[in-house]
């Protein structure tokens, strides 16, 4: 715990009880998608338990009455007192912005910052050239300011789909970011490098890249790439990811990972959760994961049907 009484371990990111492998989905979505723009829909959820009670979700999408034919897409948000029934937010969070945003920003990853306050990290897209990810501060969660400079980036590859977990250290509070890794111009095929990998931070906004791989492509359901990770930290100091894989004619299914100190973990073979309803048929990915009032979890993810409309539908553990 630091000086101010924030305690970094449970901030975010954190269950006491590992959630598990059995998941049953849920019967209704927990964000439609706007139907002035149904072939984009809503993407890319993630959830933040509120001090004073509630969540509120993070989610890539379009404001009513959007259009720019340019645009693919901004970050809203949601409250819900329970997390199953969701009020959309007004007004959006973080809107696209030049340089490096000028035509998504996407993939929301809020995390509460020593002395108060929030970060989100975010993946941010602009035409031809590789995705990088930027990052906001807020007071309030709501409004939010852009910070200066790119957490992650290289002109190189393609990162995003950021998470990030606090790690104390001898050297002092760290924080690690996942992210996935992607060869620009995107290439498939298991030698492709479209991995999840990590980086580390002092002070949340300059990284260095860690050596080696978190989770690598290695099998016929990540021949396109694994990407999308959602790191727990579990009350007995392990750690347990899910991830999204995705593998040619195959757009997506979770998958997950263990790890004792959140460098080097061990996939379970099998998807969690599939592409076998209507509603997912043709996606499942973007994972996120809340502890319900209940005791129980629930998982958020973004879906597609066969009409290729994008929700974000959920699954409940147990």
């Amino acid at each position: 715990m630091t000086d101010d009484g924030f305690d970094p371990l449970t901030s975010v990111h954190y269950h006491d009880t590992d959630p598990g492998v059995r998941w049953t989905k849920d019967a209704t979505p927990a964000i439609e998608f706007n139907p002035l723009v149904p072939s984009n829909g809503v993407l890319t959820p993630n959830v933040v338990a509120l001090a004073g009670g509630g969540y509120r979700m993070y989610y890539t999408g379009f404001t009513p009455g959007t259009t720019r034919t340019d645009l693919l897409g901004h970050i809203l948000s949601a409250y819900s007192a329970d997390g199953s029934a969701w009020t959309l937010d007004e007004g959006v969070r973080v809107d696209v912005h030049c340089p490096h945003a000028s035509q998504r920003a996407l993939c929301p990853d809020v995390v509460p910052i020593p002395g108060g306050g929030y970060r989100m990290y975010y993946e941010a897209r602009t035409p031809d050239a590789p995705t990088v990810i930027l990052s906001a501060t807020s007071e309030d969660g709501l409004d939010w300011e852009l910070e200066d400079g790119v957490r992650i980036g290289d002109g190189e590859w393609s990162y995003g789909s950021p998470r990030c977990v606090y790690f104390p250290t001898d050297r002092g509070l760290v924080y690690r970011l996942y992210f996935h890794h992607y060869s620009f111009p995107l290439a498939s095929g298991l030698d492709a490098q479209n991995h999840i990998v990590s980086a580390a931070s002092l002070d949340g906004l300059n990284f260095e890249i860690e050596p080696g791989v978190r989770i690598a492509q290695e099998t016929e359901r990540e021949t396109y790439a694994v990407y999308a990770p959602e790191v727990l930290r579990l009350g007995d100091g392990s750690f347990r990811m899910f991830y999204a894989a995705g593998a040619e004619g195959i757009d997506g299914g979770i998958f997950t990972a263990v790890s004792d100190d959140g460098i080097e973990w061990t996939k379970s073979p099998e998807p969690l959760l599939d592409l076998d309803v209507e509603l997912d048929c043709r996606m499942v990915s973007e994972p996120c994961v809340i502890e319900l009032p209940d005791g129980r979890c629930r998982m958020f993810y973004e879906a597609r049907d066969s009409a290729r409309r994008s929700r974000i539908l959920s699954a409940t553990s147990g």
